[in-house]
């Protein structure tokens, strides 16, 4: 009785040693993710408080009369990853003053021609104009091809339409028409900022979306003066070697305060991707972030929807 009772305790304490030790790796590995879940959130609020400081400097010693926003500047440039000493930071720059506000063209029909416009250089359906307007606009009246509740509420799940600017390009991906492959091909192009942030900085601006400022024009042509070598000063440097543009005149900048900052830290085990809007006053250079979000994919390449039919150049 006593032998047993000797194993009966050797037992009962072996049981609790496990189960204190695995209670203690389980501890030892939450603290890890924490501390790595904190250092990379630092990593990350770091690497954004480098992209503003260089986004002031580009304002600040600019001595071109007036000061351009152009691909050339350095926050464009694309950048090495950062190595760490448990993993990398890697961060991607976009102008969002480049690309069509999604937003702009609720109220606004000469904004509507242009993201028709838009649609035509990507070779998708006119029809996403009139589904982007309702889904965006006050009312339930249907504009032309497009969609109002009694056709989401027929979905499954049913859904409404959001009556209201879109936060968000992934927004796109409720409307009745848009399926991964035409959103793939048009969301790199789009933005959804407020609606009076309608000007497109024709110097950043990709290949499609400096053609939507050409009526008239074929894409491919229009879209050839994308990007230049050169930056355009002033939007009448563009006019004034093609007529083409001439038209739009009034809805073209050369000079950015919208921008978007997508910062990927890997530490340990952990993966954090942050996407910060940050204005950038233009007269002082001084910037503040107006939003962070968090998830998504982080891409290389800006402009995946490309297709063979704009310069190689351009996908950056």
């Amino acid at each position: 009785m006593a032998l047993l009772t000797v194993l009966l305790v050797a037992a009962l304490a072996s049981v609790i040693l496990v189960q204190l030790l695995s209670r203690h790796h389980l501890s030892v590995a939450y603290t890890r993710q924490a501390m790595h879940s904190q250092q990379a959130m630092g990593y990350a609020l770091g690497a954004e408080s480098w992209v503003r400081h260089l986004l002031y400097r580009d304002r600040v010693e600019d001595d071109r009369s007036p000061p351009v926003d152009s691909l050339e500047d350095a926050w464009a440039e694309p950048q090495a990853p950062f190595e760490l000493d448990d993993g990398s930071v890697e961060i991607r720059v976009r102008d969002l003053e480049g690309l069509f506000n999604l937003n702009s063209i609720d109220g606004d029909p000469a904004a509507q021609e242009r993201f028709k416009r838009l649609l035509a250089a990507l070779e998708l359906e006119p029809a996403l104009a009139d589904q982007v307007l309702d889904w965006i606009d006050a009312d339930e009246e249907v504009q032309g091809l497009g969609a109002e509740d009694g056709v989401y509420l027929l979905e499954d799940p049913p859904y409404r339409t959001a009556n209201a600017p879109m936060a968000s390009v992934t927004e796109l991906r409720l409307l009745a028409a848009m399926d991964a492959e035409r959103y793939d091909r048009l969301a790199p192009f789009v933005t959804t900022l407020p609606a009076a942030a309608g000007l497109i900085n024709i110097n950043t601006a990709p290949a499609p979306v400096l053609a939507s400022l050409a009526p008239g024009m074929d894409p491919v042509q229009a879209g050839s003066y994308a990007r230049p070598q050169t930056p355009w000063l002033l939007p009448g440097d563009l006019t004034g070697q093609e007529a083409g543009f001439a038209p739009e005149v009034g809805v073209m900048t050369t000079q950015s305060r919208l921008f978007e900052a997508s910062i990927l830290v890997r530490h340990g085990t952990q993966r954090l991707l942050l996407r910060s809007l940050i204005h950038r006053d233009p007269e002082t250079g001084l910037t503040r972030v107006l939003r962070r979000s968090f998830g998504g994919r982080f891409e290389r390449d800006p402009d995946p929807g490309m297709d063979e039919r704009w310069p190689l150049e351009d996908r950056r």
